[in-house]
């Protein structure tokens, strides 16, 4: 799956905004009357960002089971969350229905703020029929500015009682790129239950991917309670246990695609994984420089909250970002 982010400063921005919502939500199979909310939705969100906002971001994400629209910034924040979301909070200017409609509309809503530092509003609508993936997946992606395809990318498959999980980012950017993440995708997609060493391997011989690719896959098995990871290339992976501990995943060096590892294999590590567990892997277009205490806060809210989180605050801007955010689900 991918997604797309769409820079907020000027009054143009709102029809552009309109007009990625609208066409993102009819490919994501929405109903015709869906589509309207979400564009409304969406003109509220963006007319905030350019009321309020510094550094405005309106990230769109299609989901298994629908589509997950996120407003990020890095403006002054909400003093008072809960009155933000009152009718009449909106001030003159915008379409009126401020935040609380936003809510109204949205079939799932959240919201996080700290003050002097920015806040990022979640809205979400899911088709009639929702996927349950054993785990929660929240996910924020941007593309370089003058490109048309990301080459950063994620993708999220179930079968068997496990759930696979990948991060990908294509070397460079552009359309190569891009293939490159859709490589790794597809093979996730036709054998999700395949151990994470066995996938990447697949990946590595794999010839369509011409330019290789970064790559982390995490696979959680709800019956053991465990998660699996291996990882190829420069990822950022760190997994949160719930008790306040909290560790870097480190990946095998090198690229996946074309054998360019030369013989190198990306070594598994299995660590206990519970509801409470949270994973954030995220590529190098946003910096590793969050505090973990920081983004520990965030683990109340939606996973996709805090995927939108990393990328508005931490993203470079300049290339291609993928932010994913696992929280534990329905692993027991």
């Amino acid at each position: 799956m991918n997604g797309t982010a769409l820079p907020v400063n000027g009054p143009v921005h709102v029809r552009q905004a309109r007009l990625l919502a609208s066409r993102s939500a009819r490919d994501a199979g929405l109903p015709e009357r869906t589509v309207e909310r979400v564009t409304l939705a969406v003109s509220e969100l963006v007319s905030n960002l350019l009321k309020y906002a510094t550094d405005g971001l309106l990230v769109v994400v299609p989901r298994p089971d629908g589509l997950d629209v996120i407003a990020t910034d890095q403006g002054p924040g909400i003093e008072d969350v809960p009155g933000s979301l009152r009718d009449g909070y909106s001030t003159v200017g915008t379409l009126g229905v401020g935040l609380g409609g936003v809510r109204r509309m949205a079939d799932a809503f959240d919201i996080y703020s700290r003050p002097g530092e920015g806040t990022t509003v979640l809205a979400r609508w899911t088709g009639p029929a929702p996927t349950h993936l054993g785990v929660e997946v929240g996910a924020a992606v941007f593309t370089a500015l003058g490109e048309t395809e990301c080459g950063d990318s994620w993708v999220a498959a179930h079968d068997d009682g496990v759930t696979t999980v990948a991060l990908s980012d294509g070397l460079g950017h552009g359309p190569e790129a891009a293939v490159a993440s859709a490589a790794v995708a597809a093979h996730v997609r036709a054998n999700p239950s395949a151990p994470p060493a066995e996938l990447i391997a697949a990946m590595d011989a794999d010839p369509t991917a011409r330019r290789g690719a970064t790559v982390a896959v995490a696979q959680f098995h709800p019956d053991r309670s465990t998660l699996l990871f291996s990882a190829v290339g420069n990822s950022s992976v760190r997994l949160f246990s719930g008790d306040g501990g909290h560790e870097a995943l480190v990946s095998t060096p090198g690229i996946v695609g074309r054998r360019q590892r030369s013989g190198r294999r990306a070594m598994p590590v299995s660590r206990p994984w519970s509801r409470h567990s949270r994973l954030v892997l995220h590529t190098d277009g946003i910096s590793q420089r969050w505090d973990a205490e920081e983004i520990a806060a965030l683990f109340s809210h939606d996973p996709a909250t805090a995927a939108g989180w990393l990328l508005g605050r931490y993203g470079r801007n300049r290339d291609d970002a993928c932010a994913l955010v696992v929280a534990g689900g329905e692993v027991a």
